[in-house]
């Protein structure tokens, strides 16, 4: 693909050798001439060049100016001084130039920085291209996350006498940590299972339960009441149900957080 090019100086006969110089250049496409650098940079945004030829001195704004409007674009192309001032040349690079050429231009010069563009621009089509694979395996583990976690969200599978009961969770009142088991609770029955809490806090879902205290999560949407037990600590009756939660101090304060008391 040819490398597209925008010239701009306010000197017609150095567009001129150098719209010449450039024809002479495989793969290299001439998209517009400025005499300016507003005129330049409203060509730049709106033709989009590869690479922009520009000199230092020019009416209006001039080239630093130029150049640091052509780095604010949303799409900032290359871009290269073409001037008879040499002692610029350190200001120049400060503000991202890709080359600094110093006139009377030379062919071989003007190949070289053309040489330096390509080489440039693909290096940053290969990057784009690697974070650009690397976003979207990113972005596709995301979906098959999402896509787990909405299973994984809906149903809490339990082993029990070599069948796999799969629990919606919405019928969970509490799972409680007993010796060394984890019991589940629903409304009409009692599961062991071979989780520990702390793998039932990451599968369970994170905006219906709530870690009450070490041993207990509760459904809080099957809160009916929390009832003062002393030194900022709480009781929690279920709906439907005799059992009673101890509800910590320090998780107190989390809870009342997260219910927005």
């Amino acid at each position: 693909m040819a490398i597209k090019v925008l010239i701009i100086d306010d000197d017609e006969r150095e567009r001129i050798v150098l719209r010449y110089i450039i024809e002479q250049i495989e793969d290299v496409k001439i998209i517009g001439e400025a005499s300016n650098g507003i005129e330049g940079v409203m060509q730049a945004k709106e033709k989009k060049p590869d690479l922009v030829l520009l000199d230092i001195s020019m009416p209006e704004i001039d080239g630093m100016e130029t150049a640091r409007r052509l780095r604010g674009l949303s799409n900032p192309p290359l871009f290269v001084f073409v001037t008879l001032h040499s002692e610029k040349a350190v200001e120049a690079f400060e503000v991202g130039a890709l080359d600094y050429i110093v006139k009377p231009i030379e062919p071989n010069r003007i190949r070289e920085t053309i040489d330096r563009a390509n080489k440039r621009l693909a290096h940053e089509k290969y990057v784009d291209l690697q974070v650009e694979g690397k976003l979207r395996k990113r972005i596709n583990l995301l979906l098959r996350n999402a896509d787990q976690e909405s299973i994984t969200y809906a149903k809490l599978p339990i082993k029990e006498r070599g069948k796999i009961i799969l629990l919606n969770q919405e019928d969970i009142l509490f799972a409680e940590s007993r010796g060394k088991k984890v019991f589940v609770a629903t409304d009409d029955n009692e599961f062991s299972t071979s989780y520990t809490l702390n793998e039932l806090e990451t599968r369970l879902d994170n905006t219906r339960f709530f870690r009450a205290h070490q041993a207990f999560i509760v459904n809080i949407y099957r809160a009916q009441e929390l009832l003062p037990f002393g030194e900022g600590s709480y009781v929690i009756n279920l709906d439907n149900h005799d059992k009673q939660i101890m509800l910590s101090r320090a998780r107190a304060k989390v809870l009342k957080d997260k219910l927005g008391i």
